[in-house]
């Protein structure tokens, strides 16, 4: 008999609640980076008012075998819930699925929430109903609404492929910094970043985008830092000191693999001049240079880009990265789930 029940921050089976779902996502897949379990425990422990994040894991006797990792948003899309969902795979086809699914309906009916959101991700050159995870998603009535590609860069860079990425200058001015924004520049990048929100293409996935400000800026540096997480960060000005763009690249003091290439925006009234190519070319210089301080030997970076996004799609193939798999954002009306 699966029994199912809620977990805390300091429950000792988060570890293994992690696992089951991490194992059931990365399963006949190329290496992902996962979210760490001391970054999990401050994220679940610290008191949020953007998002609840909940942790329901499943047991089959003493051994956890899968489990839901739910957010509920706060202040924005305040309709919708957003779940993480995966079975051991030696367990599969047992209904473990479908039990948590219950409890992560129920979540939503307390909670007055209509439309589950999740995401998938599968192997390039294959479709959502050709894995388990897909033909799970779409029985129960949910629907792929955005695409994205997962791309990897191994490291070290191949500086022969990217040396013509250093030409250019146009009059902007590129800058560089670790972790916090400095004062000068943090009203420029929040501004950036609201914009970002508006214009990256989301397909039809329900999503409010968010304005973000100065203060909002400093709250997810706090946030961030606590987790463990280094932030690299590069922005290009224009001459008379506006915002033309910018990227950032996190690193985790837990994972010594993977580097997460974040955000690159570039606003429209800039494009054309390859700044977000010579955004990511400093970044990657800034993780660098950190390496050469602190020993770090990563050897992968890990981003998305959306399937539509051709100008990012272009840069990323300059840059070496190479297409492993396709994030499916998937949505159901939880009132019509199966």
């Amino acid at each position: 008999m699966v029994q199912i029940r809620q977990l805390a921050a300091d429950d000792p089976e988060l570890g293994a609640w992690r696992r089951s779902i991490r194992d059931a996502h990365l399963a006949g897949r190329e290496s992902s980076w996962w979210e760490s379990l001391e970054s999990l425990q401050v994220y679940l422990g610290r008191a949020s008012v953007h998002n609840d994040r909940r942790a329901v894991a499943a047991f089959d006797g003493g051994r956890c075998v899968g489990g839901a990792e739910i957010t509920l948003p706060l202040r924005y899309d305040t309709e919708t819930l957003s779940v993480e969902l995966g079975v051991v795979p030696d367990l599969r086809g047992r209904g473990v699925g479908a039990e948590l699914l219950e409890r992560v309906k129920a979540v939503a009916t307390q909670r007055d929430r209509s439309i589950l959101q999740t995401e998938l991700h599968i192997p390039a050159g294959q479709e959502l109903e050709d894995t388990v995870g897909g033909r799970f998603a779409l029985s129960r009535g949910m629907s792929s609404v955005s695409t994205e590609d997962r791309f990897l860069l191994d490291l070290p860079l191949d500086e022969a492929r990217v040396a013509d990425l250093r030409a250019g200058g146009d009059g902007y001015e590129l800058h560089s910094f670790v972790d916090r924004v400095p004062d000068e520049y943090v009203a420029e990048w929040a501004r950036m970043v609201t914009h970002m929100n508006e214009d990256v293409p989301m397909g039809e996935l329900t999503h409010t985008p968010q304005p973000i400000n100065v203060d909002r800026i400093r709250e997810a540096e706090r946030t961030f830092a606590e987790q463990g997480w280094t932030r690299l960060r590069s922005l290009a000005l224009t001459p008379d000191g506006l915002g033309a763009g910018y990227t950032e690249m996190f690193v985790s003091r837990y994972d010594a693999e993977f580097v997460i290439q974040d955000d690159t925006f570039v606003d429209r009234a800039h494009r054309g001049h390859r700044l977000g190519a010579r955004l990511k070319l400093a970044n990657l210089r800034n993780l660098a240079d950190l390496a050469e301080r602190t020993g770090g030997r990563w050897s992968r970076v890990q981003t998305y880009t959306e399937q539509h996004n051709t100008a990012m799609q272009h840069t990323n193939e300059a840059f070496g990265f190479r297409r492993v798999d396709v994030l499916h954002e998937l949505e159901g009306h939880v009132g019509g789930l199966g």
